[in-house]
């Protein structure tokens, strides 16, 4: 069971209505894809050691996977600010899956409803366009069929050719209802992804007007894009 609170979206889209939706395939950049050979142990990043750094192009992959017993729908997505300064949201919530061979640059694969698909769900950052981005930051949300993130098991994990981390959602309060996750950005060394593990409610403002999750999380980190209300058929 959900709760009546409403979502916010950017930019609406008629959503589909399959139990799982798959984001459309860009075949010119996943055919780059991770370095072949065994995958590198993941490194856990923690609120004292916080940050990581990955080299090199092909993709980075950030995969949310959480406990299918819990019958919860959490959705994974992204903010994306260009160095021209346009920015986007790439997340299932209006169908605005992205696309990897031209802006955002970044690309979600499905809209896993329940937890119960193996791959969860994987945002894909194609890094042959690097410089082209400023920052991104990966979030998640509860859609329904949980009150907040306490129980759900969730744990993220951030892969590229030279490295593998993993964050875990499981400090979250009472009533926590998104998370941000990670930003990543270029720099000297390369990619930098650090942990953020923000935590997020949705409530009514001071205005009384119901603040969506991905708009608290935007105010927060100051994208400005304007938000719409939508819901999943």
């Amino acid at each position: 069971m959900g709760d009546e609170r409403r979502r916010g979206v950017i930019r609406l889209k008629p959503p589909g209505g399959d139990r799982t939706v798959r984001g459309p395939v860009d075949d010119r950049a996943t055919r780059r894809t991770e370095t072949s050979g065994a995958r590198l142990a993941d490194t856990l990043l923690t609120r004292a050691a916080p940050q990581g750094f990955v080299a090199g192009r092909g993709l980075l992959q950030a995969n949310l996977n959480w406990s299918a017993s819990t019958g919860a729908d959490l959705d994974l997505g992204c903010l994306v600010e260009l160095t021209d300064g346009s920015r986007y949201a790439v997340q299932p919530l209006g169908n605005t899956f992205g696309a990897l061979a031209e802006p955002p640059y970044a690309q979600l694969d499905q809209d896993d409803r329940t937890g119960a698909s193996s791959d969860g769900e994987t945002l894909r950052v194609n890094l042959e366009y690097r410089a082209h981005v400023r920052r991104l930051l990966v979030y998640t949300y509860v859609y329904e069929g949980a009150v907040d993130f306490r129980s759900l098991g969730a744990a993220v994990t951030v892969t590229a050719p030279s490295g593998s981390f993993r964050i875990l959602l499981d400090d979250a309060p009472a009533g926590a209802t998104a998370c941000a996750i990670a930003l990543i950005t270029p720099g000297a060394q390369g990619i930098v992804v650090r942990r953020e593990v923000r935590w997020f409610s949705a409530t009514l403002s001071p205005s009384s007007r119901q603040v969506s999750n991905q708009e608290l999380i935007d105010q927060a980190y100051g994208f400005g894009l304007e938000w719409v209300w939508g819901t999943k058929d």
